[in-house]
């Protein structure tokens, strides 16, 4: 790789590269001078890296970046990148009714310090209501289900005689016997089975960090501290040099190892784990800081979600296969079980923001039926995601008969006329309980539903995914929509239609917000971003923060392509 280059001011260059297991050693040539180099292989690594070549003067200068094996290693080039230490921040005109989105399932959430998150959206101008989604795959807590640690067993029997010694070995299936760990005891005067067997235990049980002991009369049990299989790997030998006394082992390894599942902990209290709470609570208070009002969100998604029918919080198809998704997440359901979990989710981050010093603003994100017979990327699912037990009794107990097995969302709603009542029906009351509980710890509390028009296109969808009796302008503060397909598809007649169905639904401009795709920039995602400001929005959300810094948007953003020109006399 050569590049020439012409720089204004001194700088520090940079290479963005990438570590792998199978990285290439490169060396680097700058000016025809070299600049040094960087060994890629890191065993089990993969991660981008941005690389420092050295401080260079004004002018033009020319690098050369070259593979220098292993043959079959990988370089993977992503940027050269001048970086010039200032004290003088530019500034930008702020834009008091657009902002954009934050997640933290990204790294410019997640990875980054709350603070500098905050200061972005506040230096870039961005200062209308920001929008964070708390996520689907990290905020919860976990529990482990199913696993079992691997174990083995020495029994010892007879009688020892003093002076002798007894030997424990622990090592690793496919490792040398270089790497055993030996634990050798000299047998005291009267030392018994039982003496030997709680000295192993105590032994082991002073620090060793793969496997921890117990003792119970003449038998030592010895137990993996690795999760599962992987502790069936340990191997396990016993032997003495005392005549009159043997040493049995349960196997030549540790057995028993089951790999379990890391699930959401539906009962942990608090719902949300530490770094979720500590985070949440910085980038609040420096929102606050900055004078910017905040919507917390979340979906119905869950990374770790237990997809089984004894869990019973999944969304499920006719032949109970559980709606999985490639995010990676489960959809889940509006259960008793899957409300408890999520009414208290929805009032700790309201108690955060209260503390500090917000007026709790929380958002149903995309809270709705999964909108597919399958996933959105080509596997099917049994049906549409209505039949999971709770749902088919309930329905079933308000109609008198099961619910009707729907296979797809392109269904004519005439044919299903008590399952298009039912199904809104489901949603209205889970969040409005949402609502209900959160508002009885924070009276104050404000709600706004995220609705998908591009999913809901279809008239079957378009009647169970949207329960006015609930969602109204009275029991909301507002209405945000989105349409990401449509935005992509580059069809902005949907797109302006979709802005305006808040007023057939009965929301002024004053308590209406759009979220809009801003991911591939060949859009016209601006455009679309114009519409809803020139309606006089409260709010306007480019999706998302990332996104925005990585393709590198203009600030302040452009004004609307116009044109004026004579036709005619």
């Amino acid at each position: 790789l050569t590049c020439t280059y012409r720089a204004a001011q001194a700088h520090t260059l940079y290479l963005g590269t990438r570590y792998t297991a199978n990285g290439a050693q490169l060396t680097i040539v700058v000016d025809g001078q070299p600049a040094g180099g960087v060994n890629l292989m890191v065993p089990a690594e993969d991660v981008l890296i941005r690389w420092p070549m050295g401080e260079y003067g004004a002018g033009s200068h020319t690098i050369t970046v070259t593979h220098s094996g292993p043959d079959g290693s990988d370089f993977y080039f992503d940027f050269l990148e001048l970086a010039s230490p200032t004290t003088n921040l530019p500034e930008f005109p702020a834009e008091p009714k657009i902002t954009l989105s934050t997640d933290w399932d990204t790294d410019h959430s997640i990875a980054l310090a709350p603070e500098r998150t905050a200061w972005f959206l506040h230096a870039l101008g961005f200062a209308g209501r920001a929008n964070h989604y708390v996520g689907a795959l990290w905020f919860y807590e976990l529990v482990r289900t199913g696993h079992i640690y691997a174990s083995g067993t020495v029994t010892f029997t007879g009688t020892p005689q003093p002076n002798f010694a007894v030997t424990v070995t622990l090592g690793r299936t496919g490792e040398p016997p270089s790497t055993n760990t030996i634990l050798q005891k000299l047998i005291h005067v009267g030392d018994t089975a039982e003496t030997i067997a709680t000295a192993f235990a105590l032994e082991l049980n002073r620090g060793y960090t793969g496997v921890w002991a117990s003792a119970a009369a003449n038998v030592l049990t010895i137990q993996s501290r690795q999760m599962g299989v992987e502790g069936n790997q340990i191997t396990l030998e016993a032997s003495t040099t005392s005549s009159g006394f043997q040493t049995t082992v349960s196997g030549e390894t540790f057995t028993g190892g089951v790999d379990g599942h890391w699930r959401t902990d539906l009962t942990a209290s608090p719902r949300l784990n530490r770094a979720a709470r500590d985070w949440s609570t910085s980038f609040f208070t420096a929102l606050k800081g900055y004078g910017l009002d905040v919507a917390a969100a979340f979906s119905m998604e869950l990374q770790h979600g237990d997809p089984s029918a004894a869990a019973g919080i999944a969304q499920v198809g006719p032949a109970g296969d559980p709606i999985l998704l490639p995010t990676p997440s489960l959809q889940t359901n509006f259960s008793p079980v899957s409300l408890a979990f999520w009414q208290e989710v929805y009032a700790e981050i309201a108690d955060i923001q209260a503390a500090a010093g917000l007026q709790p603003f929380l958002q149903f994100g995309e809270v709705q039926w999964w909108y597919f017979p399958n996933n959105g990327l080509g596997q099917n699912f049994s049906g549409m995601p209505f039949y999971d037990a709770w749902n088919q009794s309930q329905f079933e107990a308000q109609f008198g008969h099961p619910l009707s097995v729907i296979t797809t969302n392109t269904v004519n709603p005439a044919d299903y006329p008590e399952e298009t009542a039912y199904l809104p029906s489901v949603i209205g009351n889970f969040t409005s309980a949402v609502m209900s509980f959160v508002r009885n710890r924070e009276p104050a509390s404000r709600f706004e539903v995220l609705y998908p028009l591009d999913v809901n296109q279809t008239n079957f969808n378009k009647l169970i995914n949207y329960p006015a009796a609930a969602w109204t302008s009275t029991t909301l503060a507002g209405l945000k929509t989105e349409g990401f397909g449509f935005t992509l598809g580059r069809d902005l007649d949907k797109s302006e239609a979709g802005i305006d169905i808040g007023t057939a639904l009965g929301f002024p401009v004053s308590q209406r917000s759009h979220l809009v795709g801003i991911g591939d920039s060949a859009t016209a995602w601006l455009k679309e971003a114009q519409l809803a400001q020139g309606k006089g929005f409260e709010s306007v959300v480019l999706f998302a923060l990332d996104q925005f810094c990585l393709i590198g948007y203009q600030v302040p953003l452009p004004e609307g392509l116009r044109r004026s020109l004579r036709m005619g006399s």
